[in-house]
């Protein structure tokens, strides 16, 4: 489960790890609490910089504009539960850090680099290690934050605490001006003060937004990781996790199909096992959906009940189906015939 980031700010002041001065809003208001600010769209998505969901103010018009204007903006699809202001501070060198439960080692592995900032993936210079390595790499003035953040962790029952930046101020001080954390699912039963946080499923299916740009679609969650799997061996980037769920049907499909239009995704990749699910549901949702979006690539395996159904409607239809995974992969650049 992702925490938004207002929340982590808090949890930071409250295990001595310092943030800027900050307030949520979650409607217009006529003055501006702190000049010059950042007003930082709180979404639960990646790339929120880059999107637009980071606007800065140094008067109070230009801060009652960006207000308005952020606690309107969907970014990446999501509506915001409200707008974070902070007192804009002076930066003199950005770091990332953050922690994470590796499960194949049984342990936190912690993350540290020199180069933070934005398009942070895209930069070298990482390190990676326990507690003690990391301890002997980081700046000395950052080492005694690293308790306070690890008892944070395994207290909140976390999976993933990142800053990004964590920066060091012209004055010396070093402070936490991000927060990315996720909670372990399985223990938001003894996390009290998130069950707030937990919200109405949005869709009929399951659906983890990636950085990729190869959609995803599957019927069962087994099926769509191989499948993720299979795409990424290939060199390609999954976009997404999406299951249909057992039972879709042809409007829960074309729900899916848009939603991945809508993030821009040009190439989807379908691998359907029809056990309760009905094939030529599918097949029609398919035929629906791609006469309006024939810009879209889609690369459909249907296999299971009314299969021979499906197929029919597809043929009628010029729409091309692949009897195994791989061949339907290959067919991404074109390769397969």
């Amino acid at each position: 489960m992702k925490i938004h980031e207002f929340v982590g700010k808090e949890f930071f002041r409250d295990y001595g790890i310092k943030v800027p001065p900050s307030k949520l809003f979650t409607k217009e208001t006529m003055q501006a609490p702190f000049l010059p600010c950042v007003l930082k769209s709180q979404v639960l998505v990646g790339g929120r910089m880059k999107s637009g969901g980071v606007l800065f103010a140094e008067t109070e018009e230009e801060f009652r504009t960006n207000l308005k204007i952020l606690l309107k903006k969907k970014i990446k699809g999501e509506i915001p539960y409200g707008v974070l202001v902070e007192k804009k501070e002076d930066i003199e060198k950005e770091y990332y850090f953050s922690l994470f439960l590796d499960r194949n080692k049984k342990r936190i592995t912690y993350i540290f680099s020199e180069n933070g900032g934005i398009e942070i993936e895209n930069r070298g210079g990482h390190i990676s290690g326990d507690k003690d390595f990391i301890l002997k790499k980081i700046p000395t003035e950052m080492r005694s934050v690293v308790d306070k953040l690890t008892l944070l962790f395994k207290e909140k029952d976390l999976t993933l605490l990142e800053i990004n930046p964590f920066a060091r101020l012209k004055n010396g001080e070093i402070y936490a001006l991000d927060a990315v954390l996720h909670l372990d699912d399985s223990a938001l039963f003894r996390q009290e003060w998130a069950k707030k946080f937990v919200q109405e499923k949005e869709y009929s299916f399951q659906y983890v937004e990636l950085d990729g740009n190869i959609g995803i679609i599957g019927c069962g969650a087994g099926i769509v990781m191989a499948t993720m799997d299979a795409v990424s061996l290939k060199g390609y980037k999954p976009a997404d996790f999406l299951d249909l769920g057992g039972g879709a049907d042809s409007k829960t499909t074309m729900e899916a199909l848009k939603l991945l239009t809508s993030k821009g995704i040009k190439t989807i990749v379908m691998n359907i096992f029809g056990g309760i699910t009905k094939c030529d549901e599918i097949a029609n949702a398919i035929i629906e959906y791609s006469k309006s979006n024939n810009n879209v690539k889609l690369l459909v395996r249907l296999t299971g009940t009314n299969e021979e159904k499906a197929k029919k409607i597809l043929i009628d239809n010029n729409i091309r189906y692949f009897d195994d995974m791989y061949s339907m992969i290959e067919a991404i650049n074109g390769r397969a015939i």
